[in-house]
């Protein structure tokens, strides 16, 4: 049994170790174009709260942690119960979900940046359709004045549509951006069916006006909380040495210890 389990865990770790081309190569597995379900295909089956967050670690890297955790846990297992071989694929399926829903401090750190910036550039924007400039125009004049994270985001728009793309297709690059996608999508829609561009804008900078607050609210009630470890930390050993400690060494004096 343990020869078949080491050679199971070698070929895991042959399969996890090398990159995806090469596997495509020697016909381990097929590429997209081969009518083969791409990983966009397959992720669209998993449940929506199982879905990694934008930015999160690369899925390969993610199963091969959660691959050395299921092995771990079989070799220290092992000899406890061969229930073990049962536990240890639930075990690497459930460190792939936990670290895709982990998001990266400077992930996060960028969305915050450009939710808090989004709402003025789209004022700045507004006014300038008002003014009279065309989208394309009015969006490169922002992206100069703004400077990132709002340069990157609408750079990635002009650059799109300097080499060909229609204004429709090239907001659709931003559709699944977590701050941005709901903002790209509906531009897309009004170039399209010819809607008033301005309310558009309008209405998506109230909405992230109050995403904003309400996530700045949050930060700041997530600072009581988080003070509370060391909060603790400081203040129980002087409470311990100050507090319980005479009461039980005056006990055990009335008792003539």
């Amino acid at each position: 049994m343990m020869t078949w389990l080491c050679g199971l865990t070698a070929f895991l770790a042959v399969w996890l170790w090398l990159p995806p081309d090469v596997l495509q190569r020697i016909g381990v597995v097929g590429s997209s174009s081969s009518g083969v379900r791409s990983s966009g295909a397959w992720l669209s089956r998993v449940p929506s709260w199982a879905h990694p967050v934008p930015g999160a670690m690369e899925s390969k890297k993610r199963w091969q942690i959660g691959g050395l955790g299921a092995l771990v846990a079989v070799i220290y297992g092992w000899s406890l119960s061969p229930v073990v071989l049962v536990i240890a694929p639930i075990l690497a399926v459930a460190g792939w979900i936990l670290l895709g829903r982990f998001e990266p401090s400077r992930v996060r750190q960028r969305r915050l940046e450009l939710l808090h910036s989004l709402p003025e550039a789209l004022d700045l924007v507004t006014a300038c359709l008002r003014a009279g400039q065309p989208l394309s125009n009015a969006i490169q004049t922002v992206s100069t004045a703004m400077g990132p994270p709002i340069r990157d985001q609408f750079d990635a728009v002009t650059n799109a549509m300097s080499v060909g793309m229609s204004q429709e297709q090239a907001w659709r690059i931003l559709a699944t951006d977590p701050v941005m996608g709901g903002i790209a999508r509906d531009i897309s829609r009004s170039t399209t069916w010819g809607t008033a561009m301005t309310d558009v804008l309008t209405h998506h900078s109230g909405e992230l006006r109050t995403r904003s607050k309400l996530e700045r609210l949050g930060a700041a009630k997530a600072v009581g909380v988080k003070g509370v470890i060391p909060l603790g930390v400081c203040y129980l050993p002087a409470f311990i040495l100050l507090g319980v400690v005479p009461v039980i060494v005056a006990g055990l004096g009335s008792l003539g210890w």
